[in-house]
């Protein structure tokens, strides 16, 4: 009999504490030995606890949400440390929505973190982000890629250094993304883990949260400005941007864009209509003078804007959008634009006939290549962060998904 390798238990949030019965038991225990994927979502956390240590041999993806109302209804012996993944030698991916207690320092989820090359948190219990920060991140030397979702104690002047050390240096680390959704109203604010961590070999950087405004005096003050900026532009050598933002001031947009000149992969998804994007990356005269001289593919997300939102105007403004493409595909070859990737939640959005679709379509002959992906299925009870079906690095992992849905 042909044994799984991928497996994914789920539970109602309706039904799920009243679940007596142990549904792991007959799921999962007979298979663990060929299991190499596996999603929990909302099985009791007791069941999840009488998991023995060195049960998963073969585990090399982990996706794990923990119900909020669950945790905080289980007794202080129910919420005793999870060891069932810590000896499981083939684990690189985890994604999780909890790995500690509301007390500092206790553990929830154990990990064999020396070996994890994927990690996604979406914890924002109070102190989660920081202590993962200051007790865990270092001892994640083979990390390739991290999600991480801030509040304002990593955020400011509430998060206290590392004591006594110099820098961690993290060469093995490709891909970051902070979420910052967390914090005072989602207002991105200098990342203070940045001065513990050196992060030379970093080439893709996702921004995400309700607004970036180096120009906010009350967010950031200049000598944080200066420094994020030359930290992305001195240390990282990013060739991979995605900027997801309800809005983004245009003199924000210009101090990045300046900083990041060897992008070839613009992602985005600007909430308000894309407001000030393509206006800044309009090329007026000398490509290597514009802001990414470099980028050859854009990857676009239509299905959430307050266009839709309100059923009302366009996404994209077809006439500044025209602007913009046309500027990219009249320079030299070196310097064109190929590709424009377009992500939707029905086709309805990326369809020939929405207007900048059409203008899109007037470059194909001249060699503009025009991908498109309808998404819905893979969104279904997902109310955002649809970031994740774009990311290129992440599509042998679209499971992990369901750790954001409601």
């Amino acid at each position: 009999m042909l044994e799984p390798t991928n497996l994914q238990a789920m539970a109602e949030q309706a039904i799920f504490w009243r679940l007596e019965v142990n549904i792991l038991d007959p799921l999962i225990v007979p298979f663990t030995a060929s299991l190499t994927s596996l999603v929990l979502r909302r099985i009791p956390i007791s069941q999840i606890h009488a998991l023995p240590s060195g049960l998963f041999p073969s585990l090399k993806k982990l996706v794990l949400y923990i119900s909020e109302a669950d945790f905080n209804r289980s007794t202080p012996l129910a919420k005793r440390p999870i060891v069932a993944f810590e000896g499981a030698p083939a684990l690189r991916h985890v994604a999780t929505n909890n790995l500690f207690l509301d007390q500092p320092g206790v553990v929830t989820l154990r990990l064999p973190w020396h070996q994890l090359t994927h990690f996604i948190s979406t914890d924002n219990h109070d102190g989660a982000p920081q202590r993962f920060i200051v007790k865990f991140l270092s001892q994640c030397v083979a990390l390739q890629r991290l999600y991480i979702s801030l509040l304002e104690d990593v955020l400011g002047e509430e998060y206290g250094d590392l004591p006594g050390q110099e820098p961690v240096t993290m060469p093995t680390l490709k891909s970051l993304t902070v979420n910052w959704w967390g914090s005072y109203e989602g207002v991105f604010q200098y990342p203070d883990f940045f001065d513990d961590f050196k992060f030379a070999g970093l080439r893709s950087l996702r921004l995400q949260g309700s607004r970036m405004e180096f120009d906010n005096l009350t967010a950031w003050n200049q000598d944080q400005v200066d420094k994020f900026l030359d930290k992305i532009e001195h240390e990282f050598r990013l060739e991979y941007l995605s900027i997801c933002q309800r809005n983004v001031t245009r003199v924000t947009l210009e101090k990045l864009f300046k900083v990041t000149p060897y992008v070839t992969m613009l992602d985005a998804h600007i909430h308000e209509n894309y407001e000030h994007l393509f206006e800044t990356l309009t090329i007026c005269q000398d490509p290597d003078q514009s802001f990414l001289p470099q980028l050859k593919t854009l990857v676009l997300e239509l299905g959430s804007s307050e266009a839709v939102d309100e059923c009302e105007g366009e996404t994209i403004d077809p006439n500044t959008f025209a602007d913009f493409l046309d500027s990219r595909m009249r320079c030299a070859p070196n310097n064109r634009l190929r590709k424009i990737v377009l992500y939707g939640g029905c086709m309805d959005e990326i369809s020939d006939g929405v207007p900048f679709v059409e203008v899109i379509q007037r470059y194909l002959p001249a060699g503009l290549v025009l991908e498109r992906h309808v998404v819905a299925e893979l969104r279904d009870g997902k109310p955002d962060d649809d970031w994740l079906e774009r990311d290129p690095d992440l599509q042998d992992w679209l499971e992990a998904s369901a750790l954001f849905k409601i």
